[in-house]
């Protein structure tokens, strides 16, 4: 196996990591309990920083979920914030992932470890208190030297997505996890032991860097889950030269109330609507316990309220002779193109805003892109890197014709909206 090279870091510092564990054995005398408690610890410093990471990562999700209602449409925003100072760009594509790692799975993962460390029936006194802590704080600063070198010194952001960034702390449950299983629950506390649990240790964190730093190898968990390989680098939408034919954006008090209606329609057609329920019951025996489960509703309205509106309502359509792009004039980034031969149907929409406000929602489709269903990851050169979607959607705008006109597909427009239309 070969060992990382002095002038690679943050390798360095991840092995320096499983040195806390034998010095402290040797140096300060840790029993097995604190030294399972030190990698309970470490569990916990590697779910921290991950989360430092993850709004950095500058690629796209392989299994990207914008399809979901009330994340979805952020994780398809392109374009980053950029910050002051060294800091690369913060992507909001990547707030549901940060989203899931913080309130879902660092829980359950947190939880899942501790209860493995309670098999051991460790003995915690006030010195192998001070002693776990005492580790704790070597591992947490030995993993944040690689993420200040590796990830943001060394440009390591650039060849992650968020869903690859929280590979390590998922990987990292089922290799100490089962170290905690196997040796903790025996609750032995010898000096055999001791060495097994620190070797251990040390054997998965080196095959990890030497999987993660050889291309010609692929673990259990890469292809079942994916690597940094396997995500999709985001193309920049190209924008034609010249000015654009047309352009169409909604006015704000359109855009507004879509994301007001859009909220509220999420509150009743999703799980939420449950919340309601507990409401009218509690109100029965006193309005202030109802206050809780109301509150529940406003938070994921105004969530919901709050995608959508970041989605569509900074978008402007501009046409030009066979391309219609969307463009985000927050970000000051191009969304997404569709050109002329691409669109195979064209579908007009009205919703209660449409009506409210005489405007209508144009969709050029491209036809069915849906990919083939895998069961495992296939390997990074057989990787479809485009995230094409499978249509663009101009929502409220006041002359869906000028714009399917201006990209060419007004005869397609003629064919599925006015000759459905006539039908009807």
């Amino acid at each position: 196996m070969r060992v990382p090279s002095v002038g690679r870091p943050g390798p360095l510092a991840v092995v320096a990591s499983n040195a806390v564990a034998p010095v402290g054995v040797l140096a300060f005398g840790w029993s097995t309990t604190v030294l399972l408690g030190v990698f309970v610890l470490e569990l916990a410093a590697v779910l921290c920083w991950a989360a430092v990471k993850v709004p950095f990562a500058a690629k796209r999700p392989n299994n990207a979920m914008d399809g979901h209602r009330l994340l979805g449409a952020l994780q398809a925003k392109r374009g980053g914030i950029d910050l002051p100072g060294p800091l690369p760009p913060v992507y909001l594509r990547n707030l549901p992932t940060l989203v899931v790692l913080v309130a879902l799975l660092a829980p359950i993962e947190l939880g899942a470890a501790f209860l493995l460390f309670a098999l051991a029936d460790p003995t915690i006194t006030a010195e192998t208190t001070g002693q776990m802590l005492l580790g704790g704080v070597g591992v947490f600063a030995a993993r944040g030297v690689e993420t200040a070198t590796d990830y943001f010194r060394d440009g390591g952001y650039r060849d992650h997505s968020p869903r690859s960034v929280i590979l390590a702390p998922f990987k990292y449950v089922f290799g100490v996890g089962t170290l905690l299983f196997v040796v903790g629950s025996s609750g032995v506390d010898s000096g055999v032991v001791l060495a097994l649990v620190v070797a251990g240790k040390l054997v998965y964190d080196l095959r990890t860097i030497q999987v993660e730093r050889d291309p010609d190898r692929r673990g259990v968990f890469y292809r079942l889950y994916g690597s940094r390989e396997t995500e999709i680098e985001p193309e920049p939408v190209a924008v034609p030269d010249g000015e654009p034919v047309v352009r169409a954006r909604p006015s704000r008090s359109v855009a507004v109330a879509d994301a007001l209606y859009r909220g509220a329609l999420y509150t009743l057609t999703s799980t939420v609507v449950v919340c309601y329920a507990f409401a009218a019951v509690l109100a029965v025996f006193t309005l202030r316990l109802a206050l809780a489960p109301i509150a529940v509703v406003l938070a994921f309205g105004t969530l919901r309220a709050i995608t959508r509106y970041l989605r569509y309502g900074p978008l402007e359509y501009r046409g030009y002779d066979g391309v219609l792009v969307a463009y985000d004039t927050l970000f000051d980034e191009p969304q997404e193109r569709i050109e002329r031969d691409e669109v195979k149907r064209v579908a007009v929409e009205t919703d209660l805003v449409d009506r409210l406000f005489d405007t209508a929602s144009v969709e050029f489709d491209r036809g069915d892109l849906t990919p083939e269903l895998q069961f495992t990851v296939p390997d990074p050169d057989e990787v479809e890197h485009d995230d094409t979607p499978e249509s663009l959607i101009a929502p409220y705008v006041d002359d869906p014709k000028a714009i399917a006109d201006a990209l060419g597909a007004g005869w397609l427009y003629e064919r599925d909206v006015e000759g459905s239309a006539a039908a009807d």
